[in-house]
């Protein structure tokens, strides 16, 4: 067995790959060989730091992989791992995560992230075994009727003035990032947008990172919330703050749009709560999981 790097192989081989390296999973991960060139750049994924695994010439399995300075800290991320049905079972993931750690510690990354999806405990069990920690819990939720007027009402909530932008205009807010999931990053909302509230006082008290999706008939056809937090309001007014951007993300309520969170992490009670009310459901569940290299 040998470990090969992305730049090593054709887009074509390496579209195969991952299509069969996620063939049988509950989830339709296939893509075309343009979605997956797409992938690359808008997940700031790293062909150099992307491996394979090799049976002799054979590409067997692989781990993309990503970095950026999260917190003033060198992380990696995860951004699919993935074994050919006839190699699974047989000790090549372990071949593969601990090469991705190697790649990782060479980079000097600091944390490493990564996200599997819950009912693959073989994966999980692995990850484990390897050194990572369960850090939180993640879901896709889907709400894919027209929203009551009621839907997020405020009770006696203060009133707030929003302001839409980039996904960037974030960072002049200034805030820890922690461990949010990669996918959820201002940096991998492609054509996505923000949505600043700041209270009467003209005080910054949250916001919502998002996108909205149109059909090639222009007309609006999805929506997904990446980010929704209340950062400066006070603690009660935190579930009101939060329905208020949930208002203007999904907006307008009454439309039949599909509606989606991405990755949520359950940790974040208030707001699973209020879109559960709402009538968003689960889709996706997954496990968001830690490694600390380099004697941190």
């Amino acid at each position: 067995m040998q470990i090969k790097r992305f730049t090593e192989f054709t887009a074509t081989e390496l579209t195969e790959l991952w299509n069969e390296g996620f063939k049988g999973y509950a989830s339709d991960l296939t893509m075309s060989m343009d979605a997956f060139i797409r992938r690359i750049p808008e997940n700031h994924l790293s062909m150099e730091s992307s491996i394979v695994l090799c049976d002799l010439d054979k590409p067997i399995g692989f781990v993309m992989n990503g970095f950026r300075m999260v917190d003033g800290r060198l992380t990696a991320w995860n951004g699919g791992t993935g074994i050919i049905p006839e190699y699974r079972g047989k000790g090549h993931g372990k071949q593969l995560i601990g090469a991705a750690l190697d790649v990782y510690r060479e980079k000097g990354a600091e944390i490493a992230l990564l996200e599997a999806l819950s009912e693959n405990e073989p994966a999980i069990k692995l990850y484990t075994k390897m050194g990572y920690e369960l850090i939180d819990k993640l879901r896709f939720y889907e709400q894919k009727e027209g929203l009551a007027p009621e839907a997020f009402a405020m009770d006696a909530a203060p009133g707030y003035t929003f302001t839409f932008g980039l996904p960037q205009d974030i960072q002049h807010l200034q805030l820890p990032v922690g461990n949010m999931p990669w996918q959820t990053h201002w940096e991998n909302i492609v054509n996505g947008q923000s949505v600043v509230a700041t209270d009467d006082r003209g005080e910054i008290a949250g916001y919502a990172l998002f996108k909205r999706v149109f059909d090639a008939q222009g007309e609006h056809s999805s929506t997904a919330l990446f980010q929704c937090r209340a950062v400066h309001a006070p603690e009660a007014d935190a579930p009101g703050l939060l329905k208020a951007l949930l208002s203007q993300v999904y907006a307008p309520l009454d439309k039949k749009v599909v509606r989606r969170t991405v990755n949520l992490p359950l940790s974040e009670h208030a707001l699973v709560r209020i879109l559960e009310e709402a009538g968003f459901t689960p889709a996706v569940n997954q496990v968001h999981m830690k490694y600390v290299l380099n004697g941190l």
